[in-house]
């Protein structure tokens, strides 16, 4: 008897046994994708000052400007995004529907001309190439488990302020005052 009692009993504890060892595994939760997601905000077009310019005119003078040489004009608000500005500027790029990035250049030559206006404060005028950009705030989250089963978005960091060029060749001749 004592012997039918003890198998009895190693067969329950056996049992028993197995179920706490499956419970843990069951308690430990949800496990979240550990992949980064970036979302773009705050979008706008802006029109920034490149590197092609004429010379300073005073109000009254028409300025005429044909030069062959690079345009150029570099991202800012960069310097914080590091290794992952890539794939920021990715995520940008699709979010407007055009290519974005860190810099842009063209070689050409550029033919205008324009007459510097009178300005209240202002002496004097040139001719400048103003190069298409996509202004922008980044923000970087990180599913992470709620303690219910379910994965949720934390927030990691927001960067505002990203000013990026347009890699296609969409420029704007302005008066720039001084």
């Amino acid at each position: 008897m004592k012997r039918v009692m003890s198998a009895a009993l190693s067969t329950a504890l056996l049992g028993c046994g197995a179920v706490v060892v499956s419970a843990p595994t069951a308690a430990a939760g949800v496990r979240c994708d550990d992949n980064p997601i970036y979302t773009i905000s705050d979008k706008k077009t802006v029109w920034e000052p490149t590197n092609v310019h004429s010379d300073w005119a005073r109000p009254g003078v028409t300025i005429s400007y044909a030069k062959n040489k690079t345009g150029s004009w570099t991202a800012t608000g960069t310097a914080t995004l590091g290794t992952e500005a890539g794939v920021i500027f990715a995520k940008a790029s699709t979010s407007f529907s055009v290519s974005v990035g860190k810099t842009w250049s063209k070689s050409d030559t550029w033919t205008y001309s324009a007459k510097v206006e009178k300005k209240p404060g202002k002496t004097k005028g040139r001719l400048m190439m103003y190069h298409e950009a996509k202004g922008f705030s980044v923000t970087k989250y990180r599913l992470e488990p709620n303690g219910q089963q379910q994965c949720v978005k934390h927030k990691i960091w927001k960067k505002t302020g990203i000013v990026a060029p347009a890699k296609r060749n969409n420029n704007l001749w302005g008066i720039q005052y001084g």
